[in-house]
């Protein structure tokens, strides 16, 4: 080794290279670190750190939005209800024509026709969930409006003697009544 080699072995010793002040750095960090922890005592289980009630307020909003959600869930329904009936409603005057129509007609075919078209009215409206109320028996407020009374048949006193319209239930609830005559 040449005297120049040594020298700047020993200059690298004594002087501080890249490498040097990056260990050195990362030494001083480490200690710094070290010695935060040490100093910050952690408190310990027994004492309770307030926090917000954000949990709290999460869940009461989130029960809050879903009940809001049933609601609209039930009140669409109600409305599709609604306007399901009312439309029926509305529809049935023209249905109760096809029954004058076929008491007027003489024509055999012809009443065979209108007959043909009210069953496949009826039939559809079955299909949608809307009942015929059967208007034969005793009278029943619940399904029967009572137009007229009759006392000249031979049925007994209650029953009912001839329907003048139809009655309609959908789902239950009743959407006309059945317009009878019954015995006095």
């Amino acid at each position: 080794m040449s005297e120049t080699d040594e020298d700047a072995l020993k200059n690298e010793d004594c002087e501080p290279t890249e490498d040097n002040e990056e260990q050195s750095n990362v030494e001083e960090t480490d200690e710094n670190i070290n010695e935060a922890v040490e100093e910050e005592p952690i408190p310990p289980p027994e004492e309770k750190i307030e926090t917000p009630n954000y949990l709290n307020d999460l869940l009461r909003v989130q029960a809050e939005f879903d009940n809001y959600r049933k609601r609209m869930v039930t009140a669409l329904g109600d409305a599709r209800q609604d306007g399901f009936m009312d439309a029926i409603t509305q529809f049935l005057p023209a249905l109760d024509s096809f029954k004058m129509a076929a008491d007027m007609i003489t024509d055999k075919n012809t009443l065979t026709g209108i007959k043909f078209i009210e069953k496949g009215i009826l039939d559809t409206l079955s299909k949608m969930g809307v009942e015929v109320i059967d208007a034969s028996g005793k009278f029943d407020p619940n399904f029967h409006q009572a137009i007229d009374t009759d006392s000249t048949t031979d049925v007994e006193s209650g029953y009912i003697v001839k329907e003048a319209y139809k009655g309609f239930t959908y789902k239950g609830k009743v959407i006309r009544y059945s317009q009878v005559i019954v015995k006095k």
